[in-house]
């Protein structure tokens, strides 16, 4: 894939804390339509690298396009209508009904009341619609997190950890609604997280990252995910190790 092929594309992404390097120089691209799988262990700087892309922290070195444009540093209207994003928990004002959050977020964007609408009845909240956010389950605030981030319809949606602390069942929705939502979206996907089996469902594609640093890229198809897999193994080991020296 060339540079003008990539929706987005991270050139030597760097970030420091102190004296602690966070990330160390990492460069990849996404694909149109792909959706991309960014792994790591706890600590490994998948959430740093997120949070920059996101402009919610500013990195030390290196560049981001989204579409050819420079957007690292750029907090605009403009920027978060390029980019849907799950950084975290999803984070709404508590005391509004699920449709009044979402409706706020489709005013910012520019987006019409009828999307909305759409929106809550495509991750199925429409029954809840009216219900304060704060009373929301924990699959419920990942549902409308979801809806918030495709509502736009923007170019790349970021997703970090959006099945952390849900139940098996809750998962399997949260992935089957990902899916899903992509694929009416035709959107670019990067994916954060640390379970294999989700990348392995969802991806086209995975980057892992261990103590700041890409370590692997690897196309998932054809039985790709088994690198990965071994990838870890190698990790848990090298960590294992690590932790038993005196």
């Amino acid at each position: 894939m060339s540079p003008s092929e990539a929706i987005l594309r991270v050139e030597a992404l760097s970030k420091r804390f102190g004296r602690f390097e966070a990330l160390r120089g990492i460069s990849f691209s996404i694909a149109p339509g792909e959706t991309l799988g960014f792994l790591g262990r706890n600590g490994a700087g998948k959430s740093t690298a997120i949070r920059i892309l996101c402009n919610l922290i500013r990195p030390s070195g290196g560049a981001a396009w989204l579409r050819g444009q420079p957007i690292l540093g750029l907090r605009t209207v403009a920027h978060r209508r390029l980019i849907g994003a799950v950084v975290e928990a999803p984070r709404f004002y508590p005391q509004l009904s699920g449709r009044r959050n979402l409706g706020l977020v489709a005013r910012l964007l520019g987006v019409a009341p009828e999307r909305v609408e759409a929106l809550l009845a495509r991750v199925d909240l429409l029954a809840r619609a009216d219900v304060a956010f704060g009373q929301y389950s924990m699959g419920m605030k990942q549902r409308l997190g979801l809806a918030a981030a495709f509502l736009h319809e923007p170019p790349l949606v970021i997703l970090d950890e959006p099945t952390a602390g849900l139940d098996p069942v809750g998962q399997r929705q949260i992935r089957d609604l990902i899916r899903g939502l992509a694929r009416e979206s035709g959107v670019s996907t990067l994916l954060c997280s640390h379970q294999l089996d989700e990348v392995g469902e969802l991806c086209d594609r995975a980057l892992v990252v261990e103590q700041g640093a890409l370590i692997l890229e690897q196309s998932l198809a054809g039985g790709g995910m088994s690198a990965v897999e071994a990838c870890f193994r190698e990790l848990a080991v090298a960590g294992a190790a690590r932790e038993a020296q005196p």
